[in-house]
């Protein structure tokens, strides 16, 4: 109740792929509702009891033996009389009788995921580049341009969001072209408002480059977005910045 009362829920625009595979395979969130079906199904309780099967990383290791990698065609025979070196280890690792029907359910599990929750399709960190290799020349900051959030599942969790917005579940990418050739700029930025606090409030920003630079700005903080009205405060000026 606590939590609902202050919005606190997933969201974000992306995940790296550690976080995508410590998310729980039978109660993830963000599954499609048949995965409610699949989950009381014998194979299923196989997977649970004698695979221990927790999460979407675990449910994507097992399944692995089904997918042709770099155009190869896997060892794996699709039939549980199958002898290759996967299925081996799982009899007697787990005592399993059908590994590939168990591999099977796994990939099923893990088709029900949206694009956004499912590592084995394409993601934003694919082309974000390494951020923390990018050389400091006088050690300043970097502005960090990546969507992917990164971390534990402790990083997932945002407080205070609108309940009235729905997160897609759809993925962004951009492609980042990573070059060597460094051209440092250096720029200012600021944000303020006056009558912060009070219903007269009115919020801007500034950018400034050089005297008489085309790119210099000046920024006013409209009152919203679409439906979405904005705060006008010191804060939401800063951000603008």
């Amino acid at each position: 109740k606590t939590g609902k009362k202050y919005g606190v829920r997933i969201e974000g625009l992306a995940f790296e792929r550690d976080i995508l595979r410590d998310m729980p395979i039978w109660h993830h969130v963000f599954a499609d509702p048949k995965i409610r079906r699949l989950t009381n199904a014998t194979t299923s309780k196989c997977l649970r009891s004698k695979h221990e099967l927790q999460t979407v990383g675990e449910a994507e290791d097992l399944a692995a033996p089904l997918i042709e990698m770099n155009g190869r065609q896997s060892s794996h025979r699709p039939n549980n009389q199958c002898n290759c070196r996967d299925c081996t280890e799982i009899r007697e690792v787990t005592t399993c009788e059908h590994p590939h029907l168990c591999m099977v359910r796994s990939q099923e599990l893990l088709d029900t995921l949206p694009p956004k929750w499912d590592p084995r399709v394409e993601q934003p960190e694919d082309y974000e580049g390494n951020f923390n290799n990018i050389p400091r020349l006088r050690g300043e900051e970097i502005f960090d341009y990546r969507l992917t959030t990164t971390g534990g599942l402790s990083e997932i969790f945002r407080v205070f969001t609108d309940r009235n917005h729905t997160p897609s579940n759809d993925t962004y990418i951009r492609r980042i072209e990573m070059n060597n050739n460094i051209n440092l700029s250096i720029v200012a930025t600021d944000g303020s408002c006056i009558n912060n606090g009070q219903d007269t409030a009115s919020a801007g920003a500034g950018i400034y480059f050089t005297e008489n630079d085309p790119r210099n700005r000046s920024l006013k903080l409209p009152q919203a977005v679409g439906n979405i009205k904005l705060t006008q405060s010191n804060q939401a000026a800063e951000l603008l910045a």
